[in-house]
């Protein structure tokens, strides 16, 4: 992909030290959130046979030319049985700060547990912090945001290479933190569906939309490996 991995763009020190890329802004990165949670929609809903994901995480988010995101890397994902595709055991794989703990523990995989790695992909776009980072010793984005999210001082969190939001963009980035909070539940009963939160974050979108100005979103956000 022309623009490489989210990841990369949230993360690299060349980022972090100039602050000068194209996705430092609520809006952008909106969007990105927006064209990944229907990619993961797709693989849950519409794909057959189902497929759950696995390792969902900003490095195997891709950004295509026009900065469309797209899913990628599907080394560990596995197919659903359509009849009964939520419950799978299995040993648990994925990646430290992205895996789900209640898959972790009980080695039963589930829907949901893309669900929270994309709540934590949600957490790094609206905090700018890595899932595990070293805040004096290593801390969870999770732990690090959640609380604040709780309290409604979502602000206090965000991502300083964006600045704090106005008006309308402040309620779309309000619903991406509630939403995002909802996604990292300890129990998968807890978090929303892909159908749910594509919703929450087509409205965020629109909010955006409403403060700047139109931004279109990209098709299927799907890249076959």
């Amino acid at each position: 992909m022309k623009n490489g991995a989210l990841h990369d763009h949230l993360h690299s020190k060349s980022n972090v030290e100039k602050g000068s890329s194209f996705i430092n802004s609520w809006k952008v990165r909106i969007k990105i959130s927006l064209d990944a949670a229907r990619g993961i929609e797709y693989l849950h809903n519409y794909a057959v046979p189902p497929i759950i994901h696995r390792d969902i995480k900003s490095s195997n988010i891709l950004l295509d030319s026009n900065w469309a995101a797209r899913v990628s890397d599907f080394g560990l994902s596995l197919m659903g049985q359509e009849e009964d595709r939520d419950y799978q055991p299995t040993k648990a794989a994925g990646t430290v700060g992205y895996i789900d703990p209640e898959y972790y523990g009980l080695n039963v995989l589930t829907a949901k547990s893309d669900v929270y790695g994309l709540g934590v992909v949600l957490l790094e776009l609206l905090t700018g912090k890595r899932a595990i980072f070293n805040g004096g010793e290593p801390m969870s984005v999770v732990d690090y945001a959640v609380p604040a999210i709780m309290a409604g001082e979502v602000g206090r969190v965000l991502d300083g290479r964006v600045g704090q939001p106005e008006g309308s963009e402040g309620d779309a980035v309000d619903q991406v933190a509630y939403t995002a909070m909802h996604c990292v539940h300890l129990e998968g009963k807890d978090r929303p569906t892909m159908n749910d939160i594509v919703a929450n974050l087509e409205r965020a979108l629109a909010l955006c939309e409403d403060s700047h100005g139109s931004i279109s979103s990209g098709p299927i956000s799907i890249v076959a490996d």
